[in-house]
């Protein structure tokens, strides 16, 4: 909010979130495996796979198909403009005709079952592996899927970028003065031939 940051466009951080793996999943289709997706969203979604795209375009396919017990291994980039509460979670298989909704899920980013650690609104960064049980369309038990959260506030993303802006300069006057050396070296030598001295 513009009331707490004072500016009203200013980012309060980065949240990395890579998306593990997810297991004990139900199966969805009656023959082959399923195909599974994951969507994140920091807004609720919606159950239905036509308006899950209008809201979030994060999901991406398994990149290794076992139906049940898919490993991901995707990382999403959200900034975050104020404290964030939670974070939505649905995973669907993709069908031809229709996905369907495999399962569903809620991190509280605030509560306190998670001690404060998830909280977006500290001025610190952090790093957490979380794993979160999942419950299939029908509200009954669905597996858990796993996730790496790392935020990263303005305040460390501003000061990594002038330690990388700083390094490059560093490289810059080295390679610089090396260059500068070598063409007075070249100069000199041509004086030194020039007025008959042997070097």
């Amino acid at each position: 909010m513009a009331g707490e940051s004072g500016h009203p466009h200013r980012l309060k951080g980065l949240l990395s979130i890579t998306v593990l793996k997810a297991k004990g999943l139900k199966k969805a289709d009656l023959i082959g495996n399923n195909d599974n997706y994951v969507v994140l969203s920091l807004e609720p979604l919606a159950n239905t796979p036509e308006d899950k795209c209008i809201q979030t375009e994060t999901y991406q396919k398994t990149q290794i198909h076992d139906g049940l017990n898919p490993i991901f291994n995707e990382k999403f980039i959200f900034p975050v403009a104020h404290r964030l509460e939670a974070l939505y979670i649905q995973i669907w298989d993709s069908d031809n005709r229709k996905d369907d909704l495999v399962a569903q899920g809620t991190l509280s980013l605030i509560d306190d079952e998670q001690g404060g650690r998830l909280d977006t609104n500290l001025n610190k960064e952090w790093l957490h592996i979380v794993e979160i049980g999942l419950t299939d369309k029908k509200g009954r038990s669905g597996g858990s899927i796993e996730f790496v959260l790392h935020f990263i506030p303005e305040t460390v993303a501003d000061y990594m970028g002038k330690k990388f802006d700083a390094t490059q300069a560093e490289i810059k006057k080295k390679l610089t003065q090396r260059i500068v050396g070598k063409v007075t070296d070249v100069a000199s030598d041509k004086i030194r031939a020039y007025v008959g001295l042997n070097v």
